[in-house]
């Protein structure tokens, strides 16, 4: 972890106290609060990734300039988890977004949303959807991947969701219609037919089909999980912290020239 002074420094300058990215950091913390209580009570496994776990090991929370929270749960348990959230009512102040609560939303994977803010985005993809607020990624793994398909699958659904809903061509124009037909066949149809033919478990996970992310996960580097402290409360974590970052990021510890850091331009509303 780094050392407390340069924390403060790189707090200062990408994320002071009172800014929309701190508060809406502080409003995802909450929202990992609330999954790690629903998980605790109905034995769900989940644990933190890419960039939450990378700030989890090297600044003991958030990484200044990051304006997202990202889990994983194997697909088992995530089909746990999505039960307990539709068929309870659990929030008043979050929602799961996926295809059964939000029509707009076309994504490969689900996410916690908070109702009490929005992201501002000119993104036709973004205004789609009906929930809008700062999110939780759930990233449910899959230990089945036809690997051979996935740059395949994720062509498809480049092609036929993202630029199909984002693009202003003619082509773009006249497939609009049909994104939900299209989405459907990948998610539903041509996903689940892969996993018919490719049954054999693998000893570690992929992202889900459509995922533009290609680093593997190492179940022996995951299981059983452990706590790890984030913005002075405990998460689940992989239990081999080290190995499980190395496999996605190379060198971790290093933090980036800070004038080469690239920062989104975050607009948020708070309700």
């Amino acid at each position: 972890m780094i050392n407390p002074e340069l924390q403060t420094r790189l707090r200062e300058r990408f994320n002071p106290d009172g800014s929309s990215l701190r508060r809406a950091q502080l409003r995802m913390l909450q929202m990992l609060e609330f999954i790690d209580d629903v998980c605790k009570k109905n034995d769900i496994t989940y644990w933190l990734d890419s960039g939450t776990l990378l700030g989890a090991a090297r600044h003991g929370g958030y990484i200044p300039w990051d304006d997202d929270t990202d889990i994983c749960m194997s697909a088992e348990d995530y089909q746990k988890f999505k039960k307990i959230m539709l068929s309870q009512k659990l929030s008043d102040e979050f929602v799961l977004q996926c295809d059964e609560t939000d029509k707009g939303f076309y994504s490969p994977w689900d996410v916690l949303r908070d109702l009490k803010s929005e992201y501002i985005q000119d993104s036709a993809l973004h205004n789609k959807r009906k929930y809008r607020g700062v999110q939780v990624d759930i990233f449910y793994q899959d230990d089945r991947a036809y690997e051979s398909a996935r740059k395949w699958m994720t062509f498809l659904y480049n092609k036929l969701i993202l630029r199909v809903v984002a693009g202003k061509s003619i082509k773009a124009r006249v497939f609009r219609p049909f994104l939900p037909v299209s989405y459907f066949l990948i998610k539903k149809v041509i996903t689940p037919l892969l996993h018919l033919v490719h049954r054999k478990k693998n000893d570690y996970y992929s992202m889900p089909y459509g995922v533009p992310f290609r680093s593997i996960r190492y179940k022996k580097n995951i299981f059983p999980v452990e706590r790890i402290e984030f913005e002075g409360r405990f998460f689940n974590a992989p239990r081999n912290v080290d190995e499980y970052l190395k496999d996605i990021y190379g060198n971790w510890e290093k933090i980036p020239d800070i004038d080469e850091i690239q920062t989104h331009n975050v607009e948020l509303k708070f309700y």
